[in-house]
């Protein structure tokens, strides 16, 4: 088992590998602000088929999407990656449409992105998908999605060891959403990061640490 690299391009897009593979997940297009980086990967995965999601066209070098929920998981190498269905609203998608909750293994490590969740609660299947994660790259901005105070109840039930704010206002960010002060302001263990990170699976936080990434811009 090897260290794993994430890089946060900004919004809900991150680039995450491992010595053996690497994968993408929901690349943004123009619209959204950030500037479009340059990004060779072998995988690609989609949470929903929104514009500030689904910018497969920016990837090169790809062999394989993952943009539907899959009933048996994808095996690339040495990654694994499973999927669950949500939505993107709290009315079973009659606003936003659904939603997919990745979880993929890399390295000793299970991390899970919940893309634009935005239901009032867990279902029991969904919380047993999410259960055993050690990385949580989970939406706090609001608005189309779950709000701050219901991300920091999920990242205290399930207690990763690191939680990652995805999909919040910043300067260059376009959408519609909010920032994410009060998110972070909710944990006392919280950590500025630069836009890549290493993680190893023997050197995790004791307890959960938020890993505030800086975005490319």
């Amino acid at each position: 088992m090897g260290n794993v690299n994430v890089t946060y391009y900004g919004h809900s897009m991150f680039f995450v590998e491992d010595p053996r593979i690497n994968l993408v997940i929901d690349p943004f297009n123009e619209n959204v602000g950030y500037p479009l980086p340059e990004v060779e990967a072998k995988l690609v995965l989609v949470s929903h088929d929104h514009f500030d999601h689904n910018n497969v066209v920016m990837i090169k070098g790809f062999r394989h999407i993952l943009k539907e929920v899959e009933p048996f998981p994808f095996v690339m190498g040495s990654v694994r990656i499973e999927s669950c269905r949500s939505y993107h609203d709290d009315c079973r998608g009659k606003n936003w449409g659904e939603n997919i909750i990745y979880k993929w293994k890399m390295s000793g490590l299970t991390f899970v992105h919940m893309g634009d969740y935005g239901e009032a609660g867990l279902s029991m299947d969904q919380a047993e998908f999410i259960s055993g994660v050690d990385v949580l790259m989970i939406p706090v901005g609001g608005v189309r999605t779950i709000s701050c105070q219901k991300a920091r109840e999920i990242v205290e039930v399930f207690s990763p060891a690191i939680a990652i704010p995805m999909h919040y206002k910043t300067n260059c960010c376009k959408v519609d959403i909010n920032d994410a002060e009060e998110f972070v302001s909710l944990f006392e263990d919280h950590v500025a990061q630069k836009s890549t990170i290493t993680i190893s699976p023997d050197k995790l936080p004791e307890k959960t640490a938020v890993w505030m990434l800086e975005p490319i811009q």
